[in-house]
């Protein structure tokens, strides 16, 4: 059930449960109101046939005779005619049962008394009561049968809606395949469902053409990028060269080296958003960081950091793509390496299912809007392809895992839980 119709059905019944009240109030009133004009019909009837030629001995004689009629001896009311609802015992029911009863002041022999005439509202009550329950029965019934009527005419009228967007929701770009919309006779879904399909087209064209472009410029400057790198390492080797020359040369190989690491990288992270690492295998992680280890711990030896490895586990198996955990261990530890403090600490953990890298570094928090973001460059003074956490990020939305930055006590903490 929609909000909408939720909200109406709750309107309904507010209205309902304030109708039933007025309804029932209303109506007794309505009825007490008949009830009086009657007895006040019933007295004028009284003092016109009986009352003229009554004598006061007579008054005793003339109730006992009169079961819902009463003379009584004037008690100081005020009022020509008063209504009061009390209650009255039936000789026939043999219990107190409820009664409207008209008091009016007569005079008999010059004498004042009051004239009581009581009517019983017993019948009254229950029928208006149960009209009111027929009405509750009547408008719960009309109320539900309305809920359902439009529940079901809600659903076959937005059911080629619900289709359109079950297939936007199935639908995957990576895939490439556009989703097949059901055909309707609603003139506006149909127009949606060929709105969403032009859209669908232009978005899977563009990203083939943008996919297309990243593999074939990254393979294509692979090449001259190896020969040129290939020249440099032949000029370093020169001895004629002045310091200057030495120093312009070096400059121009660190720099091609950064970006041949960063083409590497883009063409990872066009093969990651390819699918191209579908095939698995089950891994031990603990393997996959005895492996990784020894070579990152070099770089944070040179680099003057202090090391500490805990790995709790003997043994946590998952199902991965190996290029891609060796991936993602290697460029969480090298980032932590990269961005440390001079001198600075760094911890691996593994706890249970969880990798947690944390490292020294600035003394504040990071981005956390750009951390993952590709060329999101959180050191300006660490020269990086700002790619690394980027490629990680994609490995692990790629395997359903959860990624997660903190920083606490000057410790930067990423923690990649395992699903």
């Amino acid at each position: 059930m929609s909000k909408t119709l939720s909200y109406y059905v709750a309107f309904g019944i507010l209205l309902l449960l304030i109708a039933l009240p007025f309804y029932y109030f209303y109506y007794q009133r309505y009825y007490i109101h008949e009830i009086d004009e009657y007895l006040l019909g019933q007295k004028d009837e009284v003092c016109k046939k009986g009352l003229n030629t009554l004598r006061v001995d007579e008054i005793p004689l003339w109730n006992k005779f009169n079961i819902d009629k009463k003379i009584l001896p004037d008690d100081g009311q005020t009022e020509t005619s008063r209504f009061v609802t009390s209650e009255c015992y039936d000789e026939h029911e043999k219990e107190n049962i409820s009664c409207r009863i008209l008091y009016s002041r007569i005079k008999i022999e010059g004498k004042d008394y009051i004239l009581s005439i009581h009517l019983s509202i017993y019948e009254a009550k229950k029928i208006i009561q149960f009209g009111t329950v027929l009405h509750l029965i009547f408008f719960s019934i009309l109320l539900i049968g309305f809920v359902i009527i439009t529940h079901l005419l809600y659903k076959k009228l937005w059911r080629p809606f619900y289709q359109t967007l079950s297939e936007i929701r199935r639908f995957n770009i990576r895939n490439s395949e556009i989703p097949v919309f059901h055909a309707n006779n609603v003139r506006e879904f149909s127009q949606l469902n060929k709105a969403v399909e032009i859209l669908i087209a232009n978005s899977v064209q563009a990203y083939k053409i943008q996919k297309e472009f990243t593999e074939n410029a990254s393979h294509e400057m692979q090449t001259p990028l190896a020969v040129f790198q290939s020249k440099l390492d032949i000029m370093l080797q020169q001895q004629d060269l002045s310091e200057s020359q030495m120093q312009i040369i070096q400059s121009l190989y660190e720099a091609t080296s950064r970006l041949t690491r960063m083409n590497k990288n883009l063409l990872l992270l066009a093969k990651i958003d390819n699918l191209q690492f579908l095939d698995t295998q089950d891994l031990n992680v603990v393997e996959i960081l005895d492996n990784l280890l020894p070579f990152l711990l070099e770089q944070a030896e040179a680099n003057h950091i202090t090391t500490t490895i805990k790995t709790g586990n003997k043994s946590l198996m998952i199902q991965a793509n190996r290029t891609l955990l060796e991936s993602l261990v290697n460029n969480l530890i090298t980032n932590a390496i990269k961005h440390n403090a001079p001198n600075g600490n760094l911890s691996v953990e593994l706890e249970q299912n969880k990798l947690v890298v944390c490292n020294t570094g600035t003394g504040k928090s990071l981005n956390r809007k750009m951390l993952f973001h590709r060329f999101g460059q959180m050191n300006e003074k660490v020269k990086g392809s700002g790619l690394g956490l980027a490629i990680v990020k994609q490995i692990c939305v790629q395997y359903g895992w959860d990624i997660a930055y903190d920083y606490e006590n000057g410790m930067h903490r990423f923690t990649v839980v395992f699903g």
